[in-house]
């Protein structure tokens, strides 16, 4: 009998838009356990204490970096110090228009490579707080009196002065062709069903080719590559989150046979979908 637990979707209470939290190493929030995402958040770590585990890579949390955890991510805090503060606001909250939604994307990294977080500098620190602290008072005021106008435009001036402020060296990772953004978009959209990468050329208005050169200019990967990832990304995220059968999760990936998937498996992770599930059910790392 199979008894893990199951990981929950952590959801805004009563479809907040926004929650704006500090959290003391006493305290407890559902935001800080293992959760998979269904809004976005950013954790703004205030010490050198603690790690953060997003899919599964465990990150260190340093004084003033902000981690950027997107929709869909499994996310956990692992001892965050005294203080940490969270900004969490639902999809489709900030991203009202087309310039809003690209830095929404910028911040965090989506169709990027880079690390899932922001170290910002002292200089970006001074505007981060007040924008901060009137994101708190402003959600405190209570769902009918709050103004969620100015929460969005608030969140927006954070945002955007998070990146103006981001280290140098956070900038790494920055992808320079917007084609290989969009293919990870598709690529999230459709990698179940669609695993070659002349559907995603074509979609893209490219030749396989050319598009398997942009991609390993960018990321160091074929196009092959990058869809096998999210495969195995989201098999991890059934494995240690679900009670699915592995029969289950090979069929939901597209996979029609359950014994070509774990060879699939075997050949990407070096262990079997069960062995990952064995390790991670034991560890206390997730």
């Amino acid at each position: 009998m199979n008894t893990k637990k199951t990981i929950p979707h952590v959801q805004l209470i009563r479809n907040q838009l926004c929650r704006v939290i500090e959290i003391s190493d006493e305290q407890e929030d559902p935001f800080l356990e293992p959760h998979r995402h269904e809004y976005w958040e950013l954790v703004w770590c205030k010490e050198n204490q603690g790690t953060q585990s997003i899919d599964f890579i465990e990150y260190k949390n340093r004084t003033n970096r902000l981690f950027t955890i997107a929709p869909g991510q499994v996310h956990r805090s692992e001892f965050v110090g005294n203080n940490v503060r969270l900004l969490v606001f639902a999809p489709g909250f900030v991203e009202t228009n087309q310039r809003s939604t690209k830095l929404v994307k910028s911040v965090f990294a989506c169709g990027s490579d880079r690390s899932p977080y922001i170290d910002c500098n002292e200089q970006g620190i001074k505007y981060l707080e007040p924008l901060f602290n009137m994101l708190k008072e402003e959600c405190e005021q209570g769902e009918k009196e709050c103004d969620w106008a100015l929460v969005e435009s608030v969140i927006n001036c954070f945002l955007r002065y998070l990146l103006r402020y981001a280290k140098a060296s956070d900038r790494k990772g920055e992808q320079r062709d917007t084609r290989v953004g969009q293919l990870i978009e598709l690529i999230d959209l459709h990698y179940k069903e669609e695993k070659k990468c002349q559907f995603y050329a074509s979609k893209l208005a490219l030749t396989s080719k050319r598009l398997n050169e942009i991609v390993k200019g960018e990321r160091g990967k074929t196009v092959t590559q990058l869809i096998h990832d999210r495969i195995v990304l989201e098999a991890n995220r059934d494995l240690v989150f679900s009670d699915k059968t592995i029969k289950t999760i090979a069929l939901e990936l597209g996979f029609e046979d359950p014994a070509y998937f774990s060879r699939f498996y075997r050949k990407k992770m070096s262990e079997s979908p069960a062995g990952f599930r064995l390790e991670c059910s034991n560890s206390t790392a997730l």
